[in-house]
């Protein structure tokens, strides 16, 4: 039925309308997608209680209060569109912001915090407090396509006191709620950051196909020094995957094999791995980690 939904959501209702079984596979496609981004969500909430662990905006880190940005304006777009009954504007901007967003950038760099940094930290918190507000406002930009994902999911959903038993019930999420407060000027270098990891995903990428390196996380990768990269340089190797970035290359993007030995916690590479004699087979973080969580 969400399928079906979904298709009829989609369409351009001012041309012909068409339906086959290729436009339906792709549907199918999409809805996993879609679906699969509020599993995901939801599977790193699990020890997450908005009340008790959300992180205050101001403290949040840089990377998520960009994501945060990035919402804000698929609400206001989506909004736009579902007040001029342009449902496959909204249908075509929650399917790319999830895709290329989310999947392909977010998800990708907020993993290593969510599964190996200190279980109660700030870093840890300020990504599941920029997942929840993601999750909690497209649940219900959702719900007028997805009935029936978008209920399930709210079910499963940590809500608010005073949050309706049902999605249908609730009204649709304001761009206020996920506000970052980040400056236009900073906004604007997140924004050169994320165009600057698509050249060094290529680059990791040749460097993968020529056996140099297995994955991105045994890479360390030189890049030309530039203002820009040295006002963020400790935030690029969480946002390039890799275990070591150095900022010395005269020849633009070059890849090789990182130093030091693998943590078998975080599988980045270190040459601090083995200083800790508690914890000798994991790298400084992971050793700062485990020290707060297990004393």
């Amino acid at each position: 039925a969400d399928l079906l939904r979904l298709w009829t959501a989609s369409i351009d209702f001012t041309e012909d309308v068409r339906l086959s079984d290729t436009i339906l596979e792709r549907l199918i496609e999409a809805y996993r997608k879609l679906r699969n981004t509020l599993r995901y969500t939801l599977g790193n909430l699990f020890d997450f209680d908005p009340v008790r662990d959300a992180v205050p905006v101001e403290q949040m880190l840089d990377i998520d209060r960009w994501i945060l940005s990035r919402t804000e304006v698929l609400l206001r777009r989506c909004r736009a569109s579902y007040g001029d009954l342009e449902f496959h504007k909204v249908y075509r901007a929650i399917y790319d912001f999830a895709t290329t967003d989310l999947s392909s950038l977010y998800f990708d760099v907020l993993k290593d915090r969510l599964y190996t940094a200190a279980t109660r930290s700030v870093a840890r918190r300020s990504g599941q407090t920029a997942l929840y507000r993601i999750h909690y406002a497209l649940v219900r930009l959702m719900a007028p396509f997805l009935a029936f994902t978008s209920e399930e999911a709210w079910s499963f959903t940590a809500k608010p006191a005073g949050a309706p038993e049902s999605v249908h019930m609730a009204l649709l999420p304001e761009p206020e709620e996920v506000a970052s407060g980040l400056d236009a000027a900073k906004l604007a270098d997140w924004d050169a950051l994320v165009a600057a990891r698509e050249p060094v995903l290529k680059a990791l990428e040749e460097a993968r196909q020529a056996k140099l390196i297995g994955t991105s996380l045994e890479a360390r990768v030189r890049l030309g020094s530039t203002d820009l990269l040295k006002r963020y340089e400790r935030d690029l190797p969480a946002l390039f995957i890799v275990s070591q970035v150095v900022l010395d290359s005269p020849e633009g993007i070059v890849v090789e094999h990182a130093d030091g030995l693998k943590c078998e916690r975080c599988w980045k590479y270190s040459v601090h791995v083995g200083e800790d004699a508690d914890y000798p087979t994991v790298c400084e973080h992971c050793s700062a980690a485990l020290k707060e969580m297990l004393g």
